[in-house]
């Protein structure tokens, strides 16, 4: 990458004192610094002529280094070049205390110049004699060279190492790839995603070890994420990997990438955590029907309708017909989709057609393996253990705010049509079915 040239380096050129260039941040103070300037050299001089230079440098050195932060133009004067030198020798030497091996640090387009650079090194703690950096990058003309980039500083960190390595090229752009991380996906079916990108070269991390993390999380995780808190311990982090569009370098560790999307999540959905505080609701709960929405809702304008459904099953009140029963298609092919993956290897899930239907028009009569059992939700009555996949936020605000007053049991969507006709009753739900033939 390269880029214009910091504003006030090439143009900070405001006087000449006995042939070198005195250069100062402002233009009203360049008369001033070119006679300060002066005067101190001549001073400079009649120590070092009067006094010897080892009687007199430990006297003006010091001054000299001083000055020369106003007027850089002195590195190149006669004999106070010497003193600079002899001044900073050690100090641009000097380790900054870094442990790590290499570290990166970026100078972003909007502050290429000498001062940001210099300000940006100290904030983060890369730079902690600032005056020395100076002295190393204006002795060498470094100033000229600045350019926006990534730059990998490699140990030992000093002020002249950092110099040196922002005279050079910024490191070459990291190679970027595009995810397309849709809602809708389970966490399995992420990892069979994850795979066929690395099969293609476009990522390089390791999908069974992203399988690990999302299935079980770590303390560190949990720690940093607070609203992990609202799953039951033990539970994965399916729900809460947020989908979307991700552009994400290709070397992106499998950590990495979830605590990117666990991010995501965080800055996007997790204000619903406290709705569903305020209404009195388990957010598990509602993040449990919002996976269920997501799945069954084809067009926004269906799925408060059918979280109104699933909460109105829940309620005994309204459920005389249903019995507590969910009666939800997608969680029967989630068990059966995760008894069939428990004995493929996750290499292959990439060949793997999830949310087949099954080949059956009856959901009632699939079996399951017990570990799966609350996902046979026309044989047991209550919500599954967990989300079946990340739910988009539009179904989770549907989840919170769903459409019940109706006291609507049934939906269906004939197979030409992305849109739900609803129903009361077992009979309307039958006369919305006919009406499909």
């Amino acid at each position: 990458m390269s880029g214009p040239l910091p504003s006030g380096r090439g143009d900070g050129r405001v006087g000449i004192v006995e042939g070198w260039e005195l250069r100062k941040a402002h233009k009203q103070d360049a008369n001033s610094g070119a006679f300060k300037g002066l005067a101190f050299v001549l001073v400079a001089l009649i120590l070092l002529v009067v006094g010897g230079w080892f009687a007199a440098r430990p006297l003006i050195g010091p001054a000299a280094a001083g000055f020369f932060e106003d007027n850089p133009g002195l590195v190149n004067a006669p004999l106070i070049s010497d003193l600079l030198a002899a001044e900073f020798g050690d100090r641009i030497n000097a380790p900054e205390g870094i442990e790590e091996a290499e570290v990166e640090f970026v100078i972003e387009p909007d502050a290429a110049t000498l001062d940001a650079i210099q300000a940006s090194l100290v904030e983060e703690g890369l730079l902690s004699d600032p005056l020395a950096f100076r002295y190393a990058i204006v002795k060498d003309r470094v100033d000229e060279l600045l350019r926006p980039g990534t730059y990998t500083l490699s140990a030992p960190i000093t002020p002249a190492s950092i110099a040196g390595r922002l005279a050079l090229a910024p490191d070459p752009p990291t190679p970027m790839t595009v995810l397309d991380m849709r809602f809708g996906r389970r966490i399995e079916q992420i990892v069979a995603y994850l795979q066929q990108e690395v099969e293609k070269g476009e990522l390089e991390l390791d999908p069974k070890e992203f399988l690990r993390l999302a299935r079980n999380p770590t303390k560190a995780m949990r720690d940093e994420y607070r609203f992990l808190a609202q799953a039951p311990s033990g539970r994965s982090l399916e729900g809460f990997l947020q989908g979307g569009t991700y552009e994400v370098p290709t070397d992106i560790t499998a950590e990495e990438l979830v605590f990117l999307m666990l991010d995501e999540w965080d800055r996007t959905t997790s204000k619903y955590v406290a709705q569903a505080r305020k209404q009195g609701i388990s957010f598990y709960d509602a993040l449990i029907i919002a996976s269920l929405v997501e799945r069954e809702a084809k067009v926004d304008s269906d799925r408060r309708k059918i979280a109104g459904v699933y909460w109105n099953r829940l309620d005994p009140k309204v459920n005389g017909e249903t019995g507590g029963l969910m009666q939800a298609d997608p969680t029967v092919v989630y068990a059966t989709d995760s008894m069939a993956l428990d004995g493929t290897d996750v290499a292959k899930w990439d060949e793997y057609l999830f949310w087949d239907l099954l080949g059956v028009s009856d959901y009632a009569s699939v079996a399951v393996d017990r570990e799966y059992a609350s996902f046979q939700t026309y044989q047991n009555p209550g919500l599954p253990d967990w989300p079946i996949v990340t739910p988009s936020p539009a179904s989770l605000a549907a989840a919170l705010n769903p459409v019940t007053k109706t006291k609507l049991l049934y939906f269906y969507a004939c197979p030409d049509s992305d849109t739900h006709s609803f129903a009361k009753k077992l009979k309307g739900h039958e006369r919305n079915i006919a009406k499909c033939q």
